[in-house]
């Protein structure tokens, strides 16, 4: 299979921060029974033809047939495990996009899986599935937030098997995008329409940028958190939500997947120099200063601060919808637990 266009979809879209931050997202491309898939792991922007996992789709669709265990580890295993047998000869040594399974569920030739924060605006917010009515009809599937992996799947089959009509686009309550083309012209087509169609109800732009001088407790976060890289921002938007414990609530809680792999899954207030003493996050919010990502490596925090920065526009752009609505407990507590996710985090440092 000639991986050209698949290569050159993923890059484009893949260098754009407004449309992926760190590793996330995904692309696959369909052909005579077989389909390749980003590997879990890698960058969209710095797809090459090894990028791609080639999967047999009569025997990842199979997957679906088979009977699972409800126990949420062993279901998860087996469906890791299963996914890994529908690779291709040659393929063993990579591991595939756990949504590998929901791309082949898509007829479409070519498959676009974003998690952009304008998108998310309206995927994590309170009024996410009326407004996706109002504003795209039937023409966008809207599925309500549940557990990722073998859950999400078949959820997704039944949604496939009960259109009446192929589905193009589909949207993940508190996670992000999925768009189904032939060409890859009217990929862009159908990812162009949603973000014009979302930038028109937009109130706020968010303003995320910062230089910022750290202003001096840089050693004391490293001591008491055991982390040694430390990044700060005290942009507007940033300065908005450490104004008070109240400003900060919407984002102190992750509003998507990305959020728990690269932030963790919470976030701390300090109200002064001296609750610094007891730091057990990845991120910090300083009261009247501003935002602290941390991490064990300038990789780690470079992409927490990403991930601050992502979360920030989320909330700005909900606000358009209702406000922000963040991830339910339950479905946090799974995905820190979750070793799908770990070994994302694991291969991305």
């Amino acid at each position: 299979m000639n991986l050209s266009p698949l290569i050159y979809f993923s890059r484009l879209y893949g260098a754009n921060a407004e449309l992926v931050t760190c590793g996330g997202g995904n692309t696959s491309m369909k052909e005579n029974g077989l389909m390749y898939v980003k590997g879990s792991g890698t960058a969209l922007k710095d797809a090459v033809t090894d990028t791609f996992v080639g999967m047999d789709m009569r025997r990842l669709l199979g997957i679906l047939d088979e009977e699972y265990p409800a126990d949420d580890a062993a279901r998860e295993a087996k469906f890791v495990h299963d996914c890994a047998l529908a690779k291709l000869p040659g393929e063993e040594s990579k591991r595939p996009s756990v949504e590998a399974l929901l791309h082949a569920l898509f007829p479409q030739r070519f498959v676009l899986h974003l998690h952009p924060a304008l998108v998310n605006g309206l995927t994590c917010s309170q009024n996410g599935e009326s407004e996706c009515r109002r504003l795209f009809g039937d023409s966008v599937v809207w599925v309500p937030a549940c557990k990722p992996g073998y859950t999400l799947a078949k959820i997704m089959k039944d949604v496939f098997d009960a259109s009446a009509r192929p589905i193009k686009t589909v949207l993940l309550e508190n996670h992000g995008v999925f768009f189904g083309a032939d060409t890859v012209e009217d990929l862009a087509v159908h990812l162009n329409g949603m973000l014009n169609a979302l930038n028109a109800c937009v109130k706020e732009k968010p303003d995320v940028e910062s230089d910022a001088e750290e202003p001096g407790y840089e050693d004391k976060i490293r001591r008491f958190s055991g982390k040694q890289y430390v990044n700060f921002n005290a942009s507007p938007t940033a300065l908005r939500f450490a104004a008070s414990p109240e400003a900060a609530a919407p984002i102190m809680k992750p509003f998507n997947p990305d959020q728990i792999v690269y932030c963790g899954p919470r976030v701390k207030f300090a109200n002064c120099e001296n609750c610094l003493n007891s730091i057990d996050a990845n991120v910090i919010v300083m009261r009247g200063k501003g935002i602290y990502a941390l991490g064990d490596t300038q990789k780690a925090a470079d992409n927490c601060m990403t991930l601050v920065k992502d979360a920030m526009k989320i909330v700005v752009y909900a606000e358009a919808f209702g406000g922000a609505k963040p991830m339910d407990q339950e479905l946090v507590d799974f995905i820190v637990g979750w070793e799908v996710e770990s070994y994302r985090k694991s291969v991305t440092k």
